[in-house]
């Protein structure tokens, strides 16, 4: 799968997330595309920590032969061109910001808003999830649950700061296992 390949199939949702983005930043939730630098700091340090872990558990895998194992869960990940990394934005941006914007709108004093909002999120943790089938089953089912964490997260440091996170897992995530299994 080439760089060109992804962009074909993806620019309209790489177009829809900057529409979502554009359309926050001049509404009344512009603060919701807020970046903390420290969080994302201290996630790069995080992520330190995890490329450290995997090269362990690759090692140590090859070291006692399960290396075919790992490698059959980690492949599809190996396929993807390192620059798509760039472009996860729009998922943050179309699963989990509308939420958070209606959680808004619904207001505090509603009965029924926890209710609509859970639902919202159910919705959009089977669409993520499906769209990350090629990664398998179970890998699609623990995704899904990305969507409530962002969901919180994005409300709490801003959603500027949670692409910026994720843009950098993917980034690292592909990196680590193209040295692995280039």
């Amino acid at each position: 799968m080439t760089i060109t390949e992804i962009a074909m199939n993806m620019y309209p949702f790489w177009i829809l997330g900057i529409i979502m983005m554009v359309i926050t930043y001049f509404s009344q939730h512009r603060e919701l595309l807020r970046v903390q630098w420290k969080e994302v700091g201290q996630w790069a340090g995080f992520l330190a920590l995890v490329t450290f872990l995997r090269f362990f558990v690759f090692y140590v895998s090859d070291l006692l032969g399960f290396s075919e194992f790992i490698t059959g869960y980690i492949s599809g990940a190996s396929i993807i061109p390192w620059q798509v990394s760039l472009t996860v934005f729009w998922e943050d941006a179309l699963h989990a910001m509308p939420v958070a914007i209606l959680a808004r709108m619904l207001g505090s004093d509603k009965p029924w808003k926890k209710w609509v909002t859970n639902a919202a999120i159910g919705a959009m943790m089977i669409s993520f999830g499906l769209g990350h089938t090629y990664q398998g089953v179970i890998a699609a089912l623990a995704l899904s649950f990305y969507i409530p964490f962002t969901f919180k997260k994005g409300q709490e440091i801003g959603f500027g700061t949670v692409m910026l996170c994720h843009m950098m897992y993917d980034l690292v995530t592909i990196l680590t296992v193209k040295n692995f299994l280039g």
